[in-house]
């Protein structure tokens, strides 16, 4: 009974989260522009609860400064600093675009997702799936790694027969948080529910490039209890990758 009600996500949500794909490093890509304002989200999500995070920048063409290197030595100078202000707990790892670069950060290592330096958090094209990206990912498989998803309900060119020839390759998903709000539009909505409802997602991340976004759409999330209890598994997935 009222198992088509909705409810918006409880208040405690975030108590002891982590968030495993954001870009809160500040200055390297299109998420935080300075070291002021990635301090200033730390000390918000701390206040929700939040506990544990994994950033993400982006390694792509668009960044080309971006490499394994040049990040460690900004993100290990950015904990520093954080540490004076939050608690939260800091771990570096990327996003990777599948594009003309990728094989350039496959040679360099990637920064991974998990403890157990196996989990690569991979994006493609909005618009399309391009030349290349099914052989990029099988190489990933090869050396034994595990590809993730970022976002899956963001890609336009994407249908239901996509996600089920994804998984039937054992990639793992992860969702963008804000997609089940609306926050990238009708098409990403949908995707977003119907990926949680036939139980595809692994991982749960905000994508948080800013504090707007993020304050603006939670209370816009409106779930039924079968949807926060799913949501409630994947933050329980995210905390074993970040061991």
């Amino acid at each position: 009974m009222f198992s088509f009600l909705k409810h918006h996500l409880p208040e405690d949500f975030f108590r002891g989260a982590c968030d495993v794909h954001c870009h809160l490093l500040p200055g390297v890509d299109d998420g935080f522009a300075t070291a002021e304002k990635s301090l200033h989200a730390l000390e918000v999500l701390e206040k929700r609860g939040v506990s544990k995070m994994i950033l993400t920048p982006h390694f792509m063409k668009d960044y080309p400064d971006n490499d394994r290197v040049s990040i460690i030595a900004k993100f290990e100078a950015f904990k520093e600093e954080a540490a004076k202000v939050s608690k939260i707990e800091l771990r570096l790892a990327a996003e990777y675009m599948l594009d003309a670069r990728f094989m350039e950060h496959f040679k360099q290592g990637f920064l991974f997702l998990d403890k157990d330096n196996t989990h690569v958090l991979c994006e493609t094209s909005y618009l399309m799936y391009e030349h290349g990206i099914t052989e990029m990912l099988y190489d990933i498989m090869c050396e034994g790694l595990q590809p993730v998803i970022a976002h899956p309900e963001r890609y336009q060119y994407a249908n239901n027969d996509n996600y089920h020839r994804w998984k039937d390759k054992n990639y793992k998903f992860q969702l963008n948080l804000l997609s089940l709000a609306g926050a990238y539009g009708d098409p990403a909505y949908v995707k977003s529910h119907y990926l949680l409802k036939e139980g595809f997602y692994d991982y749960v991340g905000s994508d948080m490039h800013g504090l707007s976004n993020f304050k603006r759409f939670i209370p816009e999330i409106k779930l039924k209890t079968k949807e926060i209890d799913q949501l409630g598994q994947l933050l329980e997935n995210n905390k074993k990758l970040f061991g």
